[in-house]
């Protein structure tokens, strides 16, 4: 098990998973040869921009880059596979490696990486990016060809796909799939059918806090999330997600509550996000917050007692950070039950790949029950969706406090809550002025 000084997956350099427009996907619309995957055999009509007579009655949709439907859980999209460019055939063995990685820093269990080795006879080289910005534009460009990917997820798929970087899946290899992953993520709407991902870890966005130096009950409050506005007690104790989407969500999500509506968490529209922005500016004042991803630090340490924080940051603090004579039971977390965010990483094939059969061996291996729950409990923290790991069996097993069972995202939570998700370009520059206005604030 980790040491209290290991990196954390998390930590990587300031950068985050949705940093990713600005260089990525710049490049991706300068990439030719997309219309095949453009014409994606979506559940609904791809784009309603082309024009005609009847092009007034038909929504229109933002598009991404190459000119490809962004995915949204209302319009699910199933992306064709292209004669150029087709699954590998039934049946074959493994190839005998090396097998190239592409992963997050400490994104997996260094011992889960030698079991591999060790049944297949092979070596596993592991190489890091810092922010799925990085990771697609080295991709694109050649500079990096791997077997496996590690880490991206649903707002990186058109990315990948419009630069023509992911090899489509067979799934006679991937048992697994089917027999251990919750039926939610089997066939995702960003990526209908698992054709070219498979998924790897779930996380919810949420309230992280020291119960024993909050008066409040925050679980029980008719707004969890209203406990920012009123931390004046906790001034200086208090920090927000350093992610411009999961930070301006936030907001969004309070105002739902308090209307009891549903909040379009990927929104395009200016005044929602503007609203957004000077929500957060509110709390300089009132809590003199501080934007962070190091709560899995300074929640356990009490450097902070309140934090916006990844539910998997929050497992990750109980089992690997809490100083010695303090106990996990002193870490609380809350996530709504429904309109809030949930999260799924994913596991894909290079398009390049030199050892596809052992590159689709190695999903489904990290798709075993027993491999993936020993990669969350020795290293990850995050946790991976698989149909026998609960919030009961960790409790049960001295891993996590009940204080913290609604860090353990469920199957269920798919179904009610959002995914955070590319947006277009003029969408992506909206969310980025408010985040922008507030942090320079």
């Amino acid at each position: 098990m980790p040491g209290v000084g290991m990196p954390h997956p998390r930590d990587r350099s300031g950068l985050t998973r949705r940093q990713l427009l600005q260089g990525a996907a710049g490049s991706a619309l300068a990439i030719g040869g997309v219309g095949a995957l453009a014409g994606c055999e979506n559940t609904t009509t791809p784009i309603g921009g082309g024009g005609g007579v009847n092009s007034k009655f038909v929504e229109a949709r933002p598009l991404g880059p190459g000119g490809l439907p962004l995915p949204r859980p209302d319009y699910a999209i199933t992306w064709a596979i292209t004669p150029d460019n087709k699954p590998i055939p039934d049946g074959r063995k493994p190839e005998r490696g090396p097998l190239r990685v592409y992963n997050y820093a400490d994104y997996i269990w260094p011992g889960l990486v030698k079991r591999f080795e060790k049944k297949y006879g092979t070596k596993v080289q592991i190489a890091t990016y810092n922010s799925a910005d990085e990771a697609i534009a080295k991709l694109a460009a050649g500079a990096v060809t791997f077997d496996v990917i590690i880490g991206l997820s649903g707002s990186n798929i058109v990315n990948l796909l419009a630069q023509q970087l992911l090899l489509p899946l067979n799934h006679s290899y991937l048992t697994n799939l089917e027999k251990n992953i919750w039926p939610e993520l089997q066939d995702p709407f960003y990526d209908r059918g698992a054709r070219y991902t498979v998924p790897y870890v779930v996380w919810s966005d949420g309230i992280g806090w020291r119960n024993d130096k909050l008066k409040e009950d925050v679980a029980a409050m008719d707004v969890p999330w209203d406990i920012f506005w009123h931390a004046q007690p906790y001034r200086g104790k208090v920090g927000l997600l350093d992610d411009k989407r999961d930070a301006l969500s936030m907001p969004m999500q309070r105002d739902a509550m308090h209307a009891g509506t549903r909040p379009d968490l990927n929104t395009e529209d200016p005044v929602i996000v503007a609203k957004a922005g000077r929500d957060l500016e509110q709390l300089t004042s009132i809590c003199n917050i501080k934007v962070t991803i190091t709560d899995y630090q300074t929640l356990p340490e009490g450097k902070t007692w309140l934090h916006h924080s990844w539910s998997g940051d929050v497992v990750g603090a109980a089992i690997y950070y809490m100083p010695k004579g303090v106990k996990p039971d002193v870490l609380s977390y809350w996530a709504p039950d429904k309109n809030g965010v949930v999260q799924n990483d994913f596991l894909c094939i290079g398009r390049r790949t030199k050892s596809p059969a052992l590159a689709h061996a190695f999903l489904d291996f990290l798709l075993d029950e027993k491999n993936a729950y020993d990669n969350f409990v020795q290293q990850n923290g995050y946790i991976p969706p698989q149909k026998q790991i609960d919030a009961d069996l960790l409790i049960k097993q001295g891993l996590i406090p009940k204080t913290l069972t609604g860090a353990v995202t469920r199957p269920d939570q798919f179904a009610f809550n959002q995914e955070l998700l590319q947006l277009s370009v003029r969408g992506e520059r909206l969310w980025d002025d408010a985040w922008s206005k507030f942090k320079a604030g």
